[in-house]
């Protein structure tokens, strides 16, 4: 009822990029050792040390890089805390390490004179998310990684214009070099990068200034606030967050981009269905009643006219069904019957 009426509305849509437009499986790619002390394999051992209580979707393949490469890393860290928007920060045997961006390294107060950010804005022009990764008061060298477009991300927003978005936008934390190589991969109208969780809050709030019905699309938790101030919020259910999940007014089952658009567009048909139908039956009416206060409509025939009508409307209204199994056909689906998009309610 109100989601799918919102959702006939949307008219801007704003994309997290790693997990959403990406595919949420980055690999390591890149160690860069800026300190005389610290050689690859201690970068990677004390980074994944850092990262073993981390759940950040960036994470993971510093841990299965260490893994790979027979990394030890059995220090276990006694505190690891996010920092949203610029990395992390944890215990490990004693020592404060920071894995994160040149941010991080300010608010911490660590000086960068290894030329660090120069080593991250290079990886950042190749497409590769990089960390700078500082062990105490020492920055000692960067860690790239690189998340691969979805293969069916250009299309979805290519079928976002098409159902009548008129603006597809990407949020994301990541720098803004790799962000605009995202863009330019997926065709997104506009890049807003380097934002933290309250500024993609105010991204979306923004797009509601300007008169947008706004759906947030997102997986992680720094999407949490703008997933709840979106006029309609959505999960990458497969792989997102229990907190995104949670914040989420709908949940995306499966990693199918494309039933994004598709429920858009039924959205939409179904409202414009569900008006037809209300005209054709207040028509139907005002029609039986001037002809019956005017004696031209007898009791029989008023019924087999609104009988008629009745089966007008219910003929209009499978319209959408026949229209979402040809939809499916085109993308080679198979729709068992009565099904839908891909869509879950989620309650909170």
């Amino acid at each position: 009822g109100e989601y799918l009426e919102t959702s006939a509305k949307i008219s801007a849509v704003a994309l997290d990029k790693t997990g959403t437009l990406t595919e949420g499986q980055p690999e390591l790619t890149d160690i860069l050792a800026l300190s005389p002390e610290f050689g690859d394999t201690e970068i990677l051992r004390w980074a994944a040390a850092a990262e073993a209580g981390s759940e950040h979707p960036l994470a993971r393949p510093v841990l299965d890089a260490a893994k790979e490469a027979g990394v030890g890393f059995e220090g276990i860290p006694t505190e690891v805390t996010p920092v949203p928007g610029k990395g992390i920060v944890s215990e490990v045997d004693g020592e404060r390490v920071l894995i994160g961006n040149a941010p991080l390294l300010a608010q911490f107060g660590i000086v960068d004179d290894v030329g660090a950010t120069e080593a991250a804005a290079g990886l950042a022009a190749k497409g590769r998310t990089p960390m700078i990764v500082a062990v105490g008061d020492r920055v000692v060298g960067v860690i790239g990684v690189a998340d691969r477009v979805r293969d069916d991300a250009a299309e979805m927003v290519r079928r976002l214009h098409g159902a009548g978005v008129d603006k597809v936008v990407m949020l994301t934390g990541d720098t803004q070099l790799v962000a605009e190589a995202v863009a330019r991969a997926t065709g997104v109208d506009e890049v807003h990068a380097s934002l933290l969780p309250e500024d993609k809050l105010d991204r979306v709030a923004e797009l509601q200034r300007e008169g947008h019905t706004v759906a947030m699309v997102g997986d992680g938790v720094n999407d949490a606030p703008a997933l709840a101030t979106a006029d309609i919020g959505v999960a990458m259910g497969a792989a997102g967050s229990a907190v995104a999940v949670e914040t989420a007014d709908i949940a995306l089952m499966g990693d199918n981009l494309l039933k994004l658009p598709e429920a858009i567009a039924l959205a939409k048909r179904t409202n414009r269905v569900m008006r037809q139908n209300i005209a054709v039956a207040l028509v139907t009416v005002a029609v039986l009643l001037a002809g019956v206060f005017g004696g031209a409509v007898t009791m029989s025939i008023g019924m087999l006219v609104h009988e008629a009508s009745v089966l007008v409307v219910i003929a209009n209204a499978m319209r959408l069904l026949r229209r979402v199994r040809g939809d499916a056909t085109e993308q080679g689906e198979r729709i068992p019957e009565r099904s839908a998009p891909s869509l879950a309610r989620v309650d909170g």
